[in-house]
């Protein structure tokens, strides 16, 4: 009998496997945004705790039932699994419920990135080696085309990729060039922006439109001042580039990825408006700078008109 049941167990199991599902996970989470999806026959969940989109077969019944959730902490169970002719796999949603507080506290869980924490605080993550950041730098969207978008828009989304998909909060470093540079090359830009990654206890630059693989801060940095001698010093402050147009050539500045452009530095160190947080509304905008940006970031759609930022 023991056997008979075992064989029955080891068949389900072997079939679950070949149909790619994986077993059950659950995470506890914040709904924060739930939408039809136009492009297929699914639900969109965007959850608040990974920004993560769960998915659940389109129905009338299971769009009011996701979307009672919103802005609600939910115990949500997913299984992973394939989808045709795609390497990707869904997380569709098995189960959802409202979590008791009993089962989490969300004052002690992170449970919503795309809300001000004052009691979140940053730290890169360190990928110890640097085994991994061929693959992760091939794996990261990028269309070749810098003439149709701006470059800390796609920098925005290759972070917030590396965030929602794999886990990992990276930096973003940004280059920015002063009036006397300016003036002596007949520039036109006046900064430039990347994601920044620790890996080996080396900083390594992440810009798929100008790189072919990752590169350490000494070499991306060479590269945009076109030059071996000059060096651009690492500040924490706006106004020390700001205030500085023609004692130094350039000024790398490095912040959170949560940061989109300088206007937001400026604004952290002149109004003291922090930035801990995605901002969906700028992600809606900067997903644009990438081809398909409406299928594949779908569920960052708002349902409004998009803000240019």
């Amino acid at each position: 009998m023991l056997a008979k049941a075992m064989s029955v167990f080891l068949l389900a199991f072997l079939a679950i496997q070949a149909s790619g599902v994986q077993a059950a996970e659950s995470i506890y989470t914040t709904v924060f945004n739930v939408m039809k999806s136009s492009k297929s026959d699914r639900l969109l969940l965007l959850s608040g705790a990974d920004g993560r989109v769960y998915k659940m077969k389109k129905s009338d019944d299971n769009f009011r039932l996701l979307k009672a959730y919103t802005g609600q902490v939910v115990k949500l169970t997913f299984e992973l699994k394939a989808v045709d002719g795609k390497e990707e796999k869904e997380a569709m949603i098995v189960a959802i419920k409202r979590a008791s507080a009993a089962e989490v506290n969300p004052r002690e869980l992170d449970l919503n990135h795309f809300q001000y924490n004052q009691l979140r605080q940053f730290a890169p993550s360190d990928l110890q080696s640097t085994e991994k950041l061929g693959t992760l730098f091939e794996n990261m969207m990028n269309d070749g085309d810098r003439t149709r978008s701006q470059c800390f828009k796609r920098a925005h989304m290759w972070a917030y990729d590396l965030w929602s998909q794999l886990g990992i909060n990276s930096q973003k470093v940004f280059i920015f060039y002063t009036r006397r540079y300016i003036d002596l090359e007949d520039f036109e830009w006046w900064f430039h922006v990347a994601p920044l990654l620790v890996a080996g206890g080396e900083e390594y630059v992440m810009d798929g439109t100008f790189m072919k693989n990752p590169v350490t801060l000494d070499h991306w940095q060479k590269f945009f001042i076109k030059s071996e001698k000059i060096t651009c010093p690492v500040v924490e402050r706006y106004n020390d580039f700001k205030d500085n147009q023609w004692s130094r050539l350039c000024y790398l500045m490095k912040v959170p990825m949560y940061y989109l452009s300088p206007l937001d530095i400026e604004n952290r160190d002149t109004k003291g408006e922090l930035k801990n947080h995605w901002v969906l509304e700028e992600l809606q905008d900067a997903r644009r700078a990438f081809k398909n940006y409406d299928e594949t970031y779908e569920a960052l759609d708002t349902g409004k008109e998009t803000k240019t930022y």
